[in-house]
């Protein structure tokens, strides 16, 4: 499966959005980017501007 293309984006956050995804990043370790991905995607597909994906969405792991 060949990798999604991606663009480097640059846009203001306020203060209290950088420090929470900063926060979230060492609690989690989720990136502020992938916070962003996450987060963007559902909205423009609420607002009708982008067609829902068929991506396979990340699951957790079994334990043996």
């Amino acid at each position: 499966m060949a990798a999604a293309v991606r663009r480097v984006s640059t846009f203001r956050v306020d203060d209290d959005l950088q420090e929470a995804m900063q926060h979230l990043e060492a609690r989690d370790g989720i990136t502020p980017s992938e916070q962003i991905r996450r987060a963007l995607r559902p909205w423009l597909e609420k607002k009708g501007v982008l067609k829902k994906s068929d991506r396979r969405r990340v699951t957790a792991r079994r334990r043996s």
